[in-house]
């Protein structure tokens, strides 16, 4: 038989080693083995299996599900404290981020009760909070006035904290009296739309309030 190329054998040498060459190919290929120690070589080497000792390979799966489990633990701390966050933000905007309750006259009244004592009374369902001001002596008309700022606020929801309550016939009306002292000590009362804080920014100038604030009782 005419000698075949080695370079013919070795593009054969795969599919010979894979068992999927003819009845004649594969006597081709042997015959040249016989006689070839190259190709002999070729195939011994892609006959050897890759071999994995059994104590490294139970090793490296041991290592594998390790940082497996720690990734999984790590994820889930971190899901866990991502949905905290979120929920813990909601909670606090729906609850207590406060704004100011627009003034109506129906809704807040100044009362005097026993001992000429002055009480702003909220005839709302529900607040937040209210805030009022001590006397501040004021010039308003030319004339020194004792004047009393005054607000409420309200959230999105009620707040858990003020054991408001929606309905009437639960509802104690203490819970809704503010008492603002005494009725000689003061001149007017005024409801302003806007937080005070923003006055101790501004050098404690009370006068600023008065542009826009809502006169609701004077003497």
């Amino acid at each position: 038989m005419k000698e075949i190329n080695c370079n013919i054998i070795k593009d054969i040498l795969p599919l010979y080693v894979d068992g999927v060459v003819s009845d004649d190919t594969k006597e081709m290929v042997e015959e040249h083995l016989e006689h070839c120690e190259e190709c002999k070589k070729e195939v011994g080497l892609m006959n050897q299996e890759l071999y994995i000792p059994a104590e490294k390979e139970v090793s490296i799966i041991k290592n594998f599900k390790s940082k497996w489990r720690k990734k999984k633990f790590i994820i889930s701390v971190v899901s866990i404290l991502l949905t905290g966050l979120i929920l813990f933000g909601t909670f606090a905007f729906i609850f207590h981020y406060d704004r100011v309750v627009p003034y109506e006259e129906s809704l807040i009244k100044i009362e005097t009760q026993d001992n000429d004592i002055l009480v702003s009374h909220y005839y709302g369902v529900d607040y937040y909070s209210v805030s009022a001001t001590h006397p501040q002596t004021l010039k308003i008309d030319g004339k020194e006035k004792n004047v009393i700022f005054l607000y409420y606020t309200e959230t999105i929801a009620n707040s858990p904290s003020k054991r408001l309550i929606n309905r009437k016939e639960n509802r104690d009306e203490r819970d809704f009296i503010f008492p603002l002292g005494k009725k000689e000590n003061v001149d007017a009362i005024y409801y302003v739309e806007s937080d005070t804080r923003k006055i101790f920014n501004n050098g404690n100038d009370w006068s600023t309030l008065l542009e826009d604030a809502i006169l609701i009782w004077r003497k």
